[in-house]
């Protein structure tokens, strides 16, 4: 079983499994409605356990609420064109950056390798801003509109 599915460290998985949970909330109830996390877990094709972990970290940062017992299950906190992927991508902590594994390609034990390094960080870094600002330009609301052809 990959880590991801099993660990409490927040994975690039992690941020799509995030992102189609929202979109199922927004699409799938009401502003009333409660879904189980075994039903957003369902619709988003992973498990329930993993589901639960992401949809805990969106609940502390305040993107949705959860009710426990029969009646309960996870909801949106505020209207879907409110909420960002930055903020979504920022809530969730991810332990590993998207492109992982640039800087572990580079030996320091080598010229070559340090420089490289240093050059990767210099990519990163402009790789993760420009990231951030597409991820802050975007909404849930978005996503939906594309996913299904309507707007919200």
């Amino acid at each position: 079983m990959p880590v991801d599915k099993c660990g409490g460290v927040a994975t690039p998985r992690w941020f799509g499994y995030a992102l189609q949970s929202l979109v199922y909330l927004a699409h799938h109830a009401d502003r009333d409605d409660r879904c189980p996390s075994g039903e957003i877990a369902g619709g988003c094709a992973t498990e329930a356990t993993l589901m639960r972990r992401i949809l805990s970290r969106l609940a502390r940062a305040q993107i949705v609420g959860a009710r426990e017992g029969r009646e309960g299950g996870y909801f949106l906190l505020r209207p879907p064109e409110s909420i960002t992927l930055g903020e979504v991508y920022r809530a969730l902590e991810i332990a590993e950056p998207l492109h992982s594994g640039m800087l572990d390609s580079a030996d320091d034990c080598t010229a070559l390798g340090s420089g490289m390094k240093e050059a990767f960080g210099d990519v990163i870094r402009e790789t993760e801003r420009r990231m951030m600002e597409v991820l802050d330009g975007r909404t849930i609301a978005d996503m939906i509109g594309q996913v299904f052809g309507q707007k919200v």
